[in-house]
């Protein structure tokens, strides 16, 4: 009985002795390193020796995946691998374990969030269309104040912009980093509509106010942001100059001091580097701007980035599409000629596929042909949706990263080709 007693009253004793005794006090331990320029190896190997035993080495990982989030960017998305490396070392937690304590880290963004969609809570690699960030916002020629967008926080505003002037806006959330983000940087950029343009040949956009690269993210008062857990800011407006009535995409990605290392330009051009930098990069959005249907057959850029032949497929998919149009989806060029033939809907959740081979480094076009049943363009709440597919067999070399990617366990014991969607593109019926 007696040393029962004695046991507890050394636990309480040493538990005593620890510094960080509280979810939170890790959080201001760990920030305070990073503001330090403390490396992140010291840093673990302090905290761990000042944390309270309720804490464990998986409340640390998820810590140091938003503090020192630039540690461990590789640029096509935060390694886990680094932080295993980096656990072991610091803590001496043997490599198998610290692989999984650290894929779980990675696998919740922790850090300023762009929604990818309206169902984006930050996991990683996101889930659902990448493509149709709601925080990515075009209100045409009207500016909107902070407080507007912040209050009208799923508001899309209007989705298509005009040919001239157009204000846009990326808003964000801290999400999940327990502390106070400030001083974060906006850039904004579009290109021609379509599927995996390359983020060289993004078209910068400038603020308004100072014709800059870089935009300040302000809070609902209209001040420079300080963003504490859950709190909400948008960039200062940004001036997208439209020339035609062409398709364009919008893109955001915003840099803060935990993650400067946010920078499209600096991607390298290969499918599966733009791919995984929006999938796996919480402070970046898209948005493929919806159009309304033009007179004539439409079309859409596409792109190989790779050096190599790559096979594709492009899915359309029908929504309240009356029966009897007609739908096709084609290229004339004979580098990369496919047709699916003139194809008649006569079901309400139709699809179409086409699959093709391009040369490397290609760029061209996918031509749409989408007509009503009484010969004029799909009418007003008609919509169809094209995703472009990169498949990926198992002879590629990317074919178990992209099973990862996916989660497509299931493919491995036969071997099966893995779909990697590379863009969604949502073409809505013409206005009356």
């Amino acid at each position: 009985m007696g040393a029962y007693i004695m046991n507890d009253v050394v636990n309480e004793a040493v538990t005593s002795l620890k510094k960080i005794g509280s979810l939170k006090e890790l959080w201001l331990t760990v920030v305070g390193e990073r503001k330090d320029s403390v490396n992140d190896v010291m840093a673990m190997h302090s905290a761990y020796s000042d944390m309270s035993f309720s804490l464990k080495i998986q409340d640390l990982a998820n810590v140091f995946s938003g503090v020192y989030l630039d540690t461990y960017w590789t640029g096509l998305g935060e390694s886990s691998n680094i932080m295993a490396e980096h656990l072991s070392q610091a803590l001496g937690t043997a490599m198998p374990d610290a692989i999984g304590i650290a894929r779980n880290s990675v696998a919740q963004w922790r850090g300023l969030l762009c929604r990818k969609n309206l169902s984006d809570s930050g996991l990683i690699p996101a889930r659902g269309a990448y493509t149709d960030s709601m925080d990515i916002v075009c209100n045409r020629d009207v500016p909107l104040d902070p407080k507007q967008l912040i209050i009208q926080w799923d508001d899309v505003f209007y989705k298509t912009p005009q040919v001239g002037k157009n204000y846009i806006y990326a808003r964000c959330q801290n999400k999940d980093f327990d502390g106070k983000i400030r001083d974060a940087q906006v850039r904004m950029y579009y290109s021609p509509g379509g599927f995996n343009t390359p983020p060289s040949s993004w078209v910068k956009c400038l603020t308004d106010v100072k014709g800059q690269f870089f935009g300040s993210v302000l809070d609902i008062n209209n001040r420079p942001a300080v963003l504490d857990r859950g709190d909400r800011g948008v960039s200062e407006a940004f001036v997208l100059d439209v020339q035609s009535t062409a398709h364009i995409c919008i893109a955001a990605a915003i840099s803060y001091p935990y993650f400067e290392k946010n920078i499209p330009e600096q991607i390298s051009t290969g499918n599966w580097n733009a791919v995984t930098w929006i999938m796996n990069n919480g402070a970046a959005a898209w948005r493929n701007v919806n159009p309304v249907l033009n007179q004539g057959d439409e079309s859409l850029v596409f792109h190989n980035q790779d050096a190599t032949p790559e096979q594709f497929s492009f899915v359309l998919r029908c929504q309240h599409v009356p029966f009897g149009s007609k739908l096709r989806m084609y290229s004339e060029d004979p580098a990369a000629a496919f047709d699916s033939g003139m194809v008649n809907i006569v079901n309400d959740c139709q699809e179409l596929q086409v699959s093709v081979v391009v040369p490397p480094y290609y760029a061209g076009r996918i031509k749409l042909h989408l007509e009503g049943p009484d010969g004029k363009p799909l009418p007003r709440g008609a919509a169809v949706e094209i995703r472009m597919l990169w498949c990926v067999p198992h002879s590629h070399h990317h074919y178990l990263q992209a099973v990862a990617l996916l989660g497509a366990i299931s493919a491995l014991p036969t071997l099966q080709s893995v779909h990697v969607p590379l863009g969604y593109y949502t073409m809505l019926g013409i206005e009356e």
